[in-house]
């Protein structure tokens, strides 16, 4: 091979990635592949729905970072009581619409304090 095509093809194995549809897909906080419950699973396969999840998980570990140590346990808890009331989305009509309502809920909640 030629310099010019070994250029060539290292500058398109860089590049492909960027232009992958899987490059831009969003990934939630959790490994998908241990995702049981029907929302995570949901979730998972939602580019705008995992979004959601990574900005909340972003915002709550800044949180976290900022919450005294003697408060974070509260944070913690709290945080567990909100996931199970997300995962009870498993039973709306539109669980799309209701877990989507959850996390900018959430996110709204915790941008406020």
């Amino acid at each position: 091979m030629t310099k010019s095509t070994l250029t060539l093809l290292a500058a398109s194995c860089l590049a492909a990635p960027l232009f992958s549809p899987l490059a831009n897909a969003a990934h939630p906080s959790f490994d998908c592949a241990k995702a049981t419950h029907e929302v995570e699973q949901l979730i998972c396969k939602d580019a705008d729905l995992a979004a959601l999840d990574q900005s909340l998980a972003e915002l709550y570990a800044t949180l976290m970072k900022h919450t005294p140590a003697s408060q974070q346990g509260a944070l913690k808890t709290e945080q567990r009581g909100w996931v199970k009331g997300r995962n009870d989305c498993w039973k709306a009509d539109d669980k799309h619409g209701c877990i989507k309502a959850e996390y900018k809920s959430r996110i709204n909640e915790l941008k406020d304090r």
